[in-house]
C-alpha cells in the first residue's frame, strides 16, 4: 500500500481547505496534513487545527459546515473527530 497516489488530491484539499473554512466565517490555525492509507486501501487526509477558545467548536462540527466542506470539494467525504484535538478527515480514495 502507498498513499503517493493520493499526494495530487491531498495537495487540492490542502490548498483549498483554508480558503473553504473562511467562506464559513471559520478561521483555524491548520496544524498539519496528515495523508494516510488504511489497509483496505481507504486513503484519507486528516485536516489538523488549533482553534482558538472564542470559537465554540461546535461552529466547526456542524453538519452545515460538513455538508458544505464536502461539496466545495466535489463531494468528497467529511467527517470529524475532536477526541484528541479537533480534526477533519477527508477520504480521498471511493468508499
Amino acid at each position: 500500500m502507498s498513499a503517493h497516489r493520493y499526494l495530487p488530491a491531498a495537495r487540492y484539499v490542502a490548498q483549498a481547505f483554508p480558503g473553504i473554512l473562511a467562506e464559513r466565517g471559520l478561521r483555524p490555525f491548520i496544524s498539519r496534513f496528515v495523508l494516510t492509507e488504511t489497509q483496505q486501501g481507504d486513503a484519507w487526509l486528516f485536516v489538523v487545527l488549533e482553534v482558538s477558545p472564542e470559537q465554540p467548536l461546535e461552529d466547526y462540527a456542524a453538519p452545515e459546515v460538513l455538508d458544505y466542506l464536502s461539496t466545495a470539494l466535489h463531494g468528497l467525504p467529511v467527517v470529524i473527530s475532536n477526541s484528541y484535538g479537533m480534526r477533519y478527515a477527508v477520504l480521498l480514495s471511493s468508499s
